[in-house]
Order: C-alpha cells, then sequence, then structure tokens
C-alpha cells in the first residue's frame, strides 16, 4: 500500500498538472467576452455554489449515512468543478469557452466559497472527533489557484505548449479517474459493499444537479449549447481536489480517513457513467436541435414571397419586372 506521504505527493502532482492544464485553456479575450456578457457564467456559478450545496446537504441529510459520509458529501457538494467537466462539455457539444471560464471562476472563488459553504453546512456532521481543517482546505485551494495562474501565463507567452499542457491534462484527468477506481478497489475494496445510502448520493448527486443546473440555465432563458454546458459544470466536481483535503486533514487518522474517502472513490467512479450517459442524451438533443434548425431554414426559403404592387410601379426600392409590375421582397420571413 502507498503511505502517506506518498500518496499526499501523487496528489500534489496530478492537481498541479490538471489546474496547469485548466489554465493553459483560458485566455485573456475569453474572460473579456464574458466580463461583457456575464449572465450564463453568473448563472452556472449560481448553481455550482447555490444549488449543488444544498443538494448534497439534502441528500447527506435525508440518507441513512454516517457522518463521515455525510460530510464528504458536503464537501464534494462545496468543491469547484472539475476539469473532465471541460472534456464532457466539449463531447456533449457544449459551448467549451463557457465551461472553462466557469471552471476557472469557480475554482478562483472557492477559496472563499467553499469555507463558508463548509462553516453552514457540515457542523451537523462534525463532532469533537471529526474537525474540518481549514488551514488544510486553504492550502489545497492555494495548491488549485496557483497552477491556474501559470496555465494562463503559458497561454499567453507560449501558445504552443499550452496546448501540449491542455492535452496533458486531460489524460491525467482520465487516467487519475481510473487509478483512483483501482486504487480504491483494491486497497479500500469495502467501498463497494456500502449502504444503499451512500451508492444512491454516489450514482445520483451528479444527474440531479445537472438536471437543476439545465433547468436554472433555461429558466433564464439560456441557448441550448449553454445549457448543457451549465448542466455538467453544475453536477461534475472536482473529487480530486475532495481527496486532496481529505488527505491533508485526516491522514493522520487511518480509521477516519477510511471512512471519508468512500464516497469520493464511488463519486468518481459513477461520475464517468453518469457524465456518459449526459454526454449521449446532449448529443442526441443536439442533432434534434440541429435537425430542427435546417429544416427551419428550409421553411424559410419557402415562406419568402413576393410582394406585387401595381400602384407603385415606379416607387424608390421597388423592382420593375418586365411587364411592368412592381416586385418587392417581404421584409419579414416566416420561419416555423
Amino acid at each position: 500500500n502507498l503511505n502517506m506521504s506518498s500518496l499526499q505527493t501523487f496528489l500534489i502532482i496530478v492537481v498541479v498538472l490538471l489546474m496547469l492544464g485548466l489554465g493553459s485553456t483560458l485566455d485573456i479575450p475569453q474572460l473579456k467576452h464574458h466580463a461583457k456578457r456575464p449572465k450564463p457564467a453568473l448563472i452556472g456559478l449560481f448553481s455550482q455554489f447555490g444549488l449543488l450545496p444544498l443538494i448534497a446537504f439534502a441528500l447527506a441529510s435525508i440518507l441513512p449515512v454516517s457522518d463521515p459520509v455525510g460530510l464528504s458529501i458536503i464537501l464534494i457538494g462545496c468543491t469547484p468543478g472539475g476539469s473532465t467537466s471541460n472534456l464532457f462539455t466539449y463531447w456533449s457539444r457544449g459551448d467549451l469557452a463557457l465551461s472553462v471560464v466557469m471552471t476557472c471562476i469557480s475554482t478562483t472563488l472557492a477559496m472563499g466559497m467553499m469555507p463558508l459553504l463548509l462553516l453552514i453546512y457540515t457542523p451537523a456532521f462534525t463532532s469533537d472527533s471529526v474537525k474540518l481543517d481549514y488551514l488544510s482546505i486553504f492550502l489545497s485551494l492555494v495548491l488549485v489557484l496557483v497552477p491556474v495562474g501559470i496555465g494562463m501565463l503559458v497561454r499567453a507567452k507560449r501558445p504552443t505548449a499550452a496546448v501540449w499542457l491542455e492535452k496533458l491534462a486531460s489524460l491525467v484527468g482520465v487516467v487519475f479517474i481510473a487509478l483512483a477506481i483501482v486504487y480504491g478497489a483494491v486497497t479500500e475494496a469495502s467501498i463497494f459493499t456500502s449502504s444503499w445510502g451512500v451508492y444512491f448520493a454516489a450514482v445520483l448527486m451528479l444527474l440531479i444537479g445537472s438536471a437543476f443546473g439545465y433547468a436554472t440555465s433555461a429558466l433564464f432563458g439560456l441557448e441550448p449549447r449553454q445549457r448543457r454546458t451549465v448542466a455538467l459544470e453544475t453536477g461534475i466536481q472536482n473529487s480530486t481536489l475532495t481527496l486532496t483535503i481529505i488527505e491533508f486533514s485526516f491522514g493522520d487518522d487511518k480509521q477516519l480517513r477510511d471512512k471519508l474517502i468512500v464516497f469520493p472513490l464511488l463519486y468518481s467512479f459513477f461520475l464517468v457513467v453518469d457524465a456518459l450517459l449526459l454526454v449521449g442524451l446532449f448529443r442526441w438533443t443536439s442533432r434534434n436541435e440541429e435537425d430542427q434548425l435546417a429544416g427551419g431554414k428550409v421553411l424559410e426559403v419557402a415562406h419568402v414571397e413576393p410582394s406585387i404592387d401595381a400602384d407603385n410601379a415606379n416607387g424608390e426600392g421597388d423592382k420593375v419586372s418586365e411587364g411592368g409590375t412592381s416586385i418587392r421582397p417581404v421584409p419579414r420571413i416566416a420561419m416555423v
């Protein structure tokens, strides 16, 4: 088995690489664009820090789970968006630029929002024996934020290197999730014998969060590509960061740590399954949208008819046919 120091070192390397890759996908023009049109990002951030922590708290409170598991559910719900959300957004034909901006902004805001949300939602799940180490949480968030800034600098100064960083981060993200599942299965096999309540939360947390994110963005009139993006950004959380926080906060207490990592490991497994289901659904709906758009364009052409006005044959802007009839295009184009 990996000892604590080796595991912590491994997690640090993974987090730094993921966040370097995330920062390398973001440039200043993207930030300026969304600063001028902030509505989609603001709705996404509301879903991220407003809805999902509340959903996590409700699941932890209603389901028959232990306090350590409930605490880890809330930890997942309060972390910023995961970098793998960008990959799933791309596969779902979502707004990739919005996904990257939302992930970066939520990661930055997590420096203040995550400790605040944990103060609000975790008291019922903590005790003298289970206490959150806010210094470790802060240091873990710094570990996330600094590489993002470095990645943005690389993007600005060395675009070619930024492309390689982005590809490396995508690969590391997928490989880490796979390794986390294998590591959990080998060293923490008991996670697969968890109660139905733990499984229920692990399977449905992402789907419920994504459904609320999609519904909220639809309610506020975002276009379908943006709705898909907000849905994925809301549901897909940074489980790597959660595991890092648990490792740094509770690494000295192996018994408690083993209880706390059960949910993040199960969530990481079902994250892949749930996200792929959403990708399939969103790709199907996006094809329907494209078919409707194509049908609309055909109908648009079919509904364009000339306007004939013989009394104004010589009016300004009119086109006169050979028979002396004035023909003007109809200014409104009908679309079904």
